[in-house]
């Protein structure tokens, strides 16, 4: 399964704390850019949720049908309208409701079908079954949701480096990090010697095109969160948070 890319056309909503959330309460504003709002909290929060359903004991084929319910009655009931960011982060939010749903559904013993057609809800393409490895000992459905949650985090990160790395030297800053992170918890992980050979550049430039690379990805991983709090000081601390969850 591979995340939906990012919309190319949201970067406008990048402008103020909570803007997403609170563009998706907004139901005096333009219709397309709730919509594209709605969309965007959907696509970043669809897996995570998907999982945690995985976790509370539904196969794939149910857990996708009730991760599709579930974002069906999100829309519909409009969920998002009570959200409040005095009360803690929106990923608590979703949690909290789909958890709410989830057991309202299991206690009926029935699901209605998906009211909604959404599109960014898929298998892995070709229809087979989704991966559900173990939890590690100790860890929780609410661990793994979190974790899922700073996985699409970097997903969208990284599909935004692509976007705006994807014209001359700037493309190579953006192979050279993804190709880092991608290998990073690899056993041996490959010097950057191997990379450069494999991008075609010295292991000078290599160096080079990590340390931009770097601070191109934290810049746009810091605008990403900005979106979903209310300070800048709670910027500093989702990224601790973001890291603490990759690393259980």
């Amino acid at each position: 399964m591979e995340a939906s890319e990012a919309d190319s056309g949201f970067s406008h909503f990048r402008t103020t704390a909570w803007s997403v959330v609170l563009g998706a309460q907004n139901a005096e504003g333009g219709r397309d850019d709730r919509e594209k709002c709605l969309s965007y909290l959907c696509r970043n929060y669809w897996k995570p949720v998907y999982y945690y359903i995985r976790r509370r004991g539904l196969q794939h084929d149910d857990a996708i049908d009730m991760t599709q319910e579930y974002f069906a009655t999100f829309l519909e009931k409009d969920f998002v309208a009570i959200a409040d960011r005095e009360r803690g982060r929106f990923r608590t939010f979703v949690l909290v409701t789909a958890n709410r749903f989830l057991s309202k559904q299991l206690a009926r013993k029935a699901r209605k079908e998906a009211a909604l057609s959404l599109n960014f809800i898929t298998s892995d393409g070709e229809g087979r079954e989704i991966y559900l490895p173990e939890l590690a000992t100790g860890e929780t459905a609410e661990d793994d949701f979190n974790r899922r949650w700073a996985l699409s985090i970097l997903e969208g990160t990284l599909e935004r480096m692509r976007q705006e790395c994807k014209d001359g030297r700037r493309h190579l800053y953006y192979l050279a990090f993804r190709r880092y992170i991608e290998s990073s918890a690899d056993m041996q992980p490959p010097s950057y010697r191997e990379i450069g050979n494999k991008l075609g550049v010295s292991e000078i430039d290599i160096t080079n095109f990590l340390h931009r690379g770097r601070n191109i990805f934290h810049k746009l991983l810091r605008s990403e969160i900005r979106e979903l709090v209310s300070t800048d000081a709670e910027i500093d601390q989702e990224i601790e948070a973001l890291k603490d969850y990759l690393r259980r």
